[in-house]
């Protein structure tokens, strides 16, 4: 009888493992598959945002591509219907609706060329011509020739160097795209009666070049994004400002490849600083 009840108990316990072990494994099961699901919905909301973000850039782009379009259509017709009617138009009237179309066509193209730099910068077949260039005049000369047309906003600008003149190997070409994307995102988020300062500094084998602005600024969290068009925050007033980010992304790349860097300083209300490091010698 007793050879019974001990066969009977560990039967009972055995089972009893048995259940405890299964439960064990439910359970390790049960948490490894709410990881994987918690894994995956992180996943998918990262996915659905960079969706979202590059739909916000598409629909930025096609108002930048719109906006300029509109502008020539518009002054086309202009001209159309005044030639139907017989309108003298003075060549006053005729070289200010000019002037529009330039600037419109310039822009236009400006945002092409940088969507084909920017497929061939990711594909890695944007080659660099590389030459020494007297920096300090390169900058100045770019920044100069942006005087009037920043001053015509309303925008002081200040231009000052430590080094009277300073060697480095670059693009020239590229460089002076960097500067005119900076100082031209500069503009456009700094009000009338602001202050735009570009500054070169020598730091032996490199060089540092600013563009400070008294603007809008960004805030914290959209400092790490500038520079990532896909990841920039959709701004309202984008097709007034030109809001692609394209600039901003090409510089990026551009400085980059150049063996450089890019970066920004800034506070909301307050203003922005572009800071760009580029070393004397990158071959």
């Amino acid at each position: 009888m007793c050879l019974y009840l001990l066969l009977i108990v560990v039967w009972l316990i055995r089972n009893q493992y048995r259940v405890d072990k299964l439960d064990r494994l439910v359970n390790e099961k049960t948490v490894d598959l709410r990881y994987q699901m918690d894994k995956n919905m992180e996943l998918f909301k990262k996915v659905l945002t960079l969706e979202q973000n590059k739909n916000n850039y598409f629909i930025n782009l096609s108002h930048e591509l719109r906006t300029p379009l509109n502008v020539l259509t518009s002054i086309n017709q202009l001209i159309k219907n005044l030639c139907k009617k017989e309108v003298f138009i003075t060549p006053e009237k005729l070289s200010y609706y000019m002037d529009i179309m330039d600037r419109n066509t310039s822009r236009l193209l400006n945002l092409i060329n940088n969507l084909i730099d920017n497929s061939k910068i990711e594909n890695n077949s944007y080659v660099l011509t590389k030459k020494d260039e007297d920096i300090v005049y390169l900058v100045e000369e770019t920044v100069l020739d942006m005087k009037d047309y920043i001053e015509e906003k309303g925008i002081e600008l200040i231009f000052d160097t430590d080094v009277e003149e300073k060697t480095v190997r670059c693009d020239k070409t590229e460089i002076e795209r960097c500067i005119i994307n900076l100082v031209g995102n500069a503009v456009k988020f700094t009000s009338e009666g602001g202050l735009i300062e570009v500054t070169i500094k020598d730091l032996d084998d490199k060089v540092k070049i600013s563009v400070k602005d008294s603007g809008i600024g960004i805030s914290e969290e959209n400092k790490r994004l500038i520079f990532d068009r896909f990841n920039q925050v959709v701004d309202k007033s984008a097709e007034l400002k030109g809001g692609s980010g394209l600039g901003l992304t090409i510089s990026k790349q551009l400085i980059t490849l150049h063996g450089g860097d890019i970066y920004v300083e800034s506070e909301v209300g307050v203003g922005s600083e572009f800071i760009i490091i580029l070393p004397v010698n990158n071959d």
